[in-house]
């Protein structure tokens, strides 16, 4: 009755009606339970992140903000032990001892008041961070090189310094160095 062409544009158009009417069908389930998710893990705008709901509005203000320790904004949906870890230079072992010496319980950091940021900032600046860090780490690989003894010179090289083998491995240390003719 129909050629093959027109038929296999029939079923695709039948698929689509399908889908839409599947669509509409969980959208309006969705209104008559309450839920604002369509099922497939995509909330519609009217429905708030899980966390905010039990805050208070005042906290909903700050959050955006983030709280600044070591001239960085650490994330303030994560709690304090974490969140210093985004500091350049204090990895987990640092920020346990942070915590510790300052008597700062480990809770969110939007949680956080100023008394207990403010002996967070001062703890945090005992500590080699961020630029500092960064600046003394390439004046140690500049005095390497600049005395030519052998880690200095596989700096030079870009080649791994700590012994391991280069035959096969070393590919992160070895890239760009193929010419393309």
């Amino acid at each position: 009755m129909f050629s093959g062409r027109m038929q296999s544009w029939l079923y695709v158009g039948t698929i689509l009606v399908n889908i839409l009417l599947l669509g509409i069908a969980a959208a309006s389930f969705g209104k008559l339970t309450g839920s604002s998710d369509l099922g497939y893990g995509m909330p519609t705008m009217n429905r708030a992140r899980p966390g905010f709901a039990r805050m208070p509005v005042q906290t909903r203000r700050s959050m955006t903000a983030g709280a600044r320790v070591g001239g960085v904004d650490i994330p303030n949906r994560k709690r304090v032990e974490v969140a210093l870890q985004s500091i350049y230079g204090i990895g987990k072992a640092t920020s346990k001892s942070i915590l510790q010496s300052t008597g700062v319980e480990n809770k969110r950091t939007y949680e956080l008041d100023e008394d207990e940021l403010t002996k967070l900032r001062a703890e945090v600046d005992k500590y080699v961070i961020e630029g500092d860090l960064r600046r003394q780490i390439r004046q140690d690989i500049a005095r390497l090189i600049d005395i030519q003894c052998f880690r200095g010179k596989r700096h030079q090289a870009g080649l791994p310094c700590r012994g391991q083998n280069t035959k096969n491995n070393a590919r992160t240390r070895k890239r760009n160095r193929h010419v393309k003719i």
